[in-house]
Formats: structure tokens, sequence, C-alpha cells
């Protein structure tokens, strides 16, 4: 059986924003089927007070109306002209109101609609928005049929066909790094995305690192052990609720190092330099830590009598001597920790 890559985006996404609207009052739904044949809408977002309407200004989401369609696009789930078509039938069928005795009788392909709503009026298209989320930028939607689109840059990475259905694409990547932006930022790519988590990680913001760990797991992997790597000896830049999603990322990645080469030099360079740069401001447990960390994460079972051993040596050449050995050695029993008899 092929396994389609986009799924684990797809799932893990739609979750975090369905938990993310549900804190922000709002109510949320997943998959709401709109026609048999139409598939589904990612996520269906209500908002029809003014204190909802208040909490999405300055967001991401300021364009949100009454009724409102995400759609999730992943990097191996890219948008095409099908799929944009398919949406958009999605998104307007998402107003109508009617029985579903009524849709069929209307057309044998809308075949049969959930009928969410007790009230009977018809949404109006003015009241609706849908807004289609692109990890990879749709170049030729947004490029080569712009003038049959009609999508416009109303700011870096947001565009928008504001036709009788408002229209919107966001491509993450192009975001601005700005507080507004963060809740999409953890679907960026490349260097916005490096930036982003290094902002998680020096704000505390563990929810959208969490995302970013979930949905790297299995889009850019190498990506996010690198830029972790660079700023698991810096103890002063990162927020303490941080650590047990860095370690949760190590733990399910084993044998990475090994597998990566970038990360052996992430290692040697990043690692070695976090050791130096930590004892010259006295940071000796937190080095010891990350010491101890890096074993674990290779070797998984580390003996007490090791880590006893790391934790009262405060010798920077020591523990620079244990690094060395633990970036190269294929078997814990490689490194040599002095110990006075063998560990078992």
């Amino acid at each position: 059986m092929t396994l389609k890559k986009h799924e684990p985006f797809d799932e893990t996404t739609k979750a975090f924003y369905d938990r993310l609207f549900k804190n922000w009052g709002f109510k949320v739904e997943t998959e709401r089927e709109i026609f048999s044949r139409a598939r589904k809408i990612d996520l269906v977002v209500t908002s029809r007070t003014e204190a909802t309407q208040a909490r999405l200004k300055n967001t991401v989401f300021a364009h949100f109306r009454q009724l409102n369609a995400i759609e999730l696009k992943g990097f191996y789930d890219p948008l095409t002209i099908a799929d944009f078509n398919r949406i958009m039938m999605r998104a307007w069928g998402m107003g109508v109101k009617k029985s579903p005795t009524k849709l069929a009788e209307e057309s044998d392909d809308l075949m049969e609609a959930e009928e969410e709503s007790t009230d009977e009026t018809p949404q109006l298209a003015h009241e609706m928005t849908v807004t289609i989320v692109c990890v990879t930028r749709p170049d030729k939607i947004l490029n080569q049929l712009s003038k049959e689109y009609r999508f416009v840059k109303k700011e870096a990475g947001i565009y928008l066909s504001d036709e009788k259905l408002s229209q919107w694409i966001i491509h993450p990547t192009e975001l601005d790094l700005v507080e507004k932006n963060y809740p999409l930022l953890p679907l960026a790519r490349g260097k916005k995305l490096e930036q982003f988590i290094a902002l998680c990680l020096k704000e505390g913001l563990k929810d959208y690192l969490q995302l970013i760990v979930d949905i790297g797991l299995a889009t850019d992997p190498e990506l996010i052990w690198q830029k972790l790597l660079e700023a698991k000896p810096m103890k002063h830049i990162i927020r303490e609720e941080t650590w047990p999603i860095i370690d949760q990322f190590f733990q399910e990645m084993p044998e990475a190092i090994g597998k990566l080469p970038t990360f052996q030099d992430a290692l040697s360079q990043s690692l070695r330099q976090g050791f130096q740069d930590g004892f010259q401001d006295g940071e000796q447990q937190g080095e010891q830590r990350v010491l101890i960390r890096q074993l674990r994460h290779k070797f998984n079972r580390v003996p007490k009598g090791i880590v006893q051993q790391i934790e009262a040596t405060t010798d920077l050449e020591q523990l620079d001597d244990w690094l060395v050995q633990v970036i190269s050695a294929k078997k814990l029993a490689e490194i040599d920790f002095n110990l006075p008899q063998k560990v078992s």
C-alpha cells in the first residue's frame, strides 16, 4: 500500500486549527460534508457575533466574515486548478440551507448535503469567505493565470480575489514574521521556518513549536533537527516550557544522526561551540544536560553511573572530548567515561 504523504500533515494541522479556533471561542467543524461527490471542507469557522469578529481583528484571519471555509494544502498536496474548482464548489455549497431532498431534485451531481443549521435562510455570498492555505505556492493560479483568477496581493503572502464570494490564498513562507501571522507561520518552509523556530524557542511559543515538530516529522525533519541542535546548547535563549517538545522531537527521530550527515556537522559545530559559550557564561549544568540528552537520543538507555559521572564533571576539555566521542561512536561502549568499574 502506498502511503499518501500529505495525510499526516492534513490530520495534524486540522486538529491544531480546530483547537486554536475553539480556544478563541468560535464554533468550528472539521471536514464538513457539503455534497457527497464533492468531498469535504477541511474546517468551517462560524463568526456571527461582534466579540468573535473583534477577536480576529489583529490576526492573519482578520478577513473572516460570518461563515468561513478553510482548506489546507500541504507540501505533498499542492493546489491545482482542479483542486481550486472543487474547493470553490464546496464553498458555494456551504451557504446553502436547503434540504437534502431539494438539492437532489435540483442536480444529479450535487447529491446530498448535511443540513447544519435550523436557519432556513441561505448564507449570502458577501457573508462568506474561503481561505486556502498553501504550503507550496500555487504559481499557476497566482502568476500564469492571474488574469483569469484575479488574485491581488494584499500583503506579503496574502492574496485576495474579491468577487461575490471572497477568496483568499495564503502562502505561509511569504508571510512577515509578525505576531498576527504566528498561527500560520508553523506551515512555512526554508529560512522563514528557521526564523520562526528561533522565535518560538526565545518566546516560549510552545503550541506553535509543537505543530512545527508534528508536521516536520512528515515534511522537513532535517531543517528542524538543524535548528534545534543549534539552539539546544544556548540555554539562555530557550524558554523552559519548550524543552519537553524538543525532547519529544529527538526521541521520535531515532538514528537520525547517522542517517543524515548534516546532523553530524550541526553536532560537531553548533554543540561544541555551545559547550564553549556555555562554560564561558558559567552554564556548566546546562551543558552537562545537553551531553546527557544527546547520549539518550543516540543510544536510548544510558546507565545511571555514566549520568552521574557527567553531572560530577565540570572540566570543559573532558566534556568536550566526550562530545566528540558521542558524535563518532556507534556504540555507547566506545565512549571512554573513565569510570572506576564497568557500568552495567
